[in-house]
């Protein structure tokens, strides 16, 4: 098996950056996370998935987060990883939709506001975790609110799921996070740059700083590159193929995902379209599919 996968991961990363410069995050150096992430994931035994970003005018999540989250269950339960997948009221249903297309065994937990802290303590409890990862989940900005990259403020749709990775760092336990805009749980490791380069980043910038932090252009693509990563690590295709991706996606809008960008009920995230999103998807399971190849020849 090979050891050093330093030119892939670098690879990975490149893919999944398309796009970085709509939002001014393109200039954020930190090369090297997205292996550290995926080899902690790698090693542990129990993975807690934090995701949903509610829509403040559709009252309900979109289609960036979700879809990654699912794909990172599956890639994990396949390595015979215990999931857990935390999530809110507003995107509930997509992620009992995925589980079961996908077959998961994950838990789902539901975060009710005023519940936050107890569940959170409940959680680390009862499964005792050893990595905690956000998948698209608004992050707790100095002001404690929670804020759309227009500057709105979506606290009321944002159960603080924070305070579950605060109470995972205060137990030494790994957190990691990944993100598109700098209003998501785990930018405190970027909040200067943000601050300055990120249209309303002081408002938005999210406070949490995740020891794993991946910037990507979709917040989707990153958790897909995750799953590259340990494909990598396992020599194993365990990132389910562009079919699944399709039925996962075109489910979750029937049951009501919108776009966050346009707000609309499709099958497009952050106003890119299935076909732009699509191809970033091929491109990061070929690059799997190639090296793994390329293991066993």
């Amino acid at each position: 098996m090979k050891n050093n996968y330093y030119d892939e991961f670098n690879e990975i990363e490149d893919i999944i950056s398309k796009n970085l410069e709509n939002r001014g995050m393109d200039k954020i150096n930190l090369r090297g996370q997205l292996e550290s992430c995926v080899k902690s994931l790698d090693r542990s035994k129990t993975v807690v998935i934090v995701t949903g970003f509610a829509v403040k005018v559709a009252k309900v999540g979109e289609t960036d987060g979700p879809p990654g989250a699912l794909a990172l269950a599956y890639a994990l339960e396949s390595l015979n990883k215990k999931v857990i997948i935390v999530t809110d009221k507003y995107s509930e249903a997509f992620l009992h939709i995925g589980t079961k297309l996908l077959n998961l065994d994950a838990d789902i937990c539901i975060f009710e506001e005023n519940k936050e802290e107890e569940q959170s303590e409940e959680i680390l409890r009862k499964y005792k975790p050893d990595h905690i990862i956000g998948i698209e989940r608004p992050g707790r900005s100095c002001d404690n609110r929670c804020y759309s990259m227009r500057g709105e403020d979506i606290t009321s749709f944002c159960p603080n799921t924070d305070l579950l990775f605060i109470k995972a760092k205060e137990k030494n336990i790994s957190t990691s996070a990944v993100g598109d805009g700098g209003n998501e749980v785990g930018m405190g490791k970027v909040r200067d740059f943000v601050i300055k380069n990120v249209n309303k980043g002081d408002i938005i910038c999210a406070q949490f700083c995740s020891d794993n932090l991946i910037i990507a252009g979709v917040s989707n693509w990153g958790a897909f590159g995750i799953c590259v990563g340990l494909c990598l690590l396992n020599n194993n295709m365990i990132m389910y193929d562009e079919q699944t991706y399709e039925k996962v996606l075109k489910k979750m809008v029937n049951a009501g995902a919108v776009d966050g960008c346009s707000n609309k009920r499709e099958a497009t995230v952050d106003g890119l379209t299935y076909e732009e999103n699509l191809e970033i998807f091929v491109k990061l399971r070929s690059l799997a599919e190639a090296n793994i190849k390329s293991l066993v020849v």
